[in-house]
């Protein structure tokens, strides 16, 4: 079973199957060249959205292609912002593959990954419970498996020193699941006091301005713990990220 920060590193190594012209030899051969993931990718099915417009380039693809058909799901999961890294790496491959990268290189492919491709803060966490056994694979719970679909109170964990490894922090507008958009995160590690530079290790895919690259870990320091009581579902952790203070989070743990 992956860690969060494991699970990450894989979309910061994804090898793309290439043929490589081998000068020196004077041949052509199939190698790999590694790119990772960087952007952060929120999928509009609006038209005329940048999202949209990249999603066709991505997915674009001959009905008479046999390796087209038979991996198009994948890609089109990719596409949306939803993938596990092999569905990253078949988009690429297909972009190759289809003459999207006419001068294939390392450089090129990451060039086409960051301009393209990308992931959402659910996309990641579903993958990742994916990996890990928690959930049982399929597209429609990888594409459609929101952010706020996973507060469910049952599951809350709520002693602050019982948080661990593989929970998930979704974030929280006053008692109710914050939506359109929500977020979610993956606990790396926490400590249940304050440290210099902060006490929680967290991996998530964002688009804050103060998270580069967009899919990572970073600290936060946990301001303030809310317990559960009265109105309020479950335990709340005000939490500082990205040098911004105030963000509401409940644990969840599936």
């Amino acid at each position: 079973m992956p860690t969060p920060v494991e699970f990450m590193n894989r979309y910061r190594n994804i090898q793309v199957n290439a043929v490589i012209d081998d000068a020196a030899a004077g041949v052509c051969r199939m190698g790999t060249h590694t790119v990772q993931l960087r952007k952060y990718f929120m999928m509009d099915w609006s038209d005329g959205t940048e999202e949209r417009s990249d999603y066709n380039v991505v997915t674009r693809g001959s009905a008479r292609d046999a390796w087209f058909q038979a991996n198009k799901e994948r890609i089109k999961t990719a596409a949306m912002g939803k993938g596990a890294p092999e569905d990253y790496a078949l988009a690429l491959e297909w972009a190759v593959r289809s003459g999207k990268i006419p001068s294939v290189s390392q450089a090129s492919i990451q060039t086409y990954f960051d301009e393209h491709l990308g992931i959402d803060c659910s996309g990641f966490a579903t993958n990742y419970l994916v990996a890990c056994g928690k959930k049982t694979y399929s597209s429609n719970t990888v594409r459609n498996t929101g952010a706020a679909s996973y507060f469910k109170p049952a599951k809350a964990v709520n002693d602050f020193t019982q948080v661990r490894q593989g929970d998930l922090l979704v974030w929280m507008n006053g008692n109710a699941v914050k939506s359109n958009p929500g977020h979610i995160a993956v606990v790396e590690s926490y400590v249940a006091q304050s440290r210099p530079g902060g006490n929680m290790r967290v991996v998530e895919a964002t688009g804050a301005s103060g998270a580069n690259p967009k899919l990572l870990d970073s600290m936060y320091t946990v301001e303030q713990i809310l317990p559960k009581q009265g109105a309020r579902p479950a335990m709340i952790l005000v939490v500082k990220r990205h040098g911004v203070s105030g963000s509401h989070v409940a644990v969840i743990r599936e």
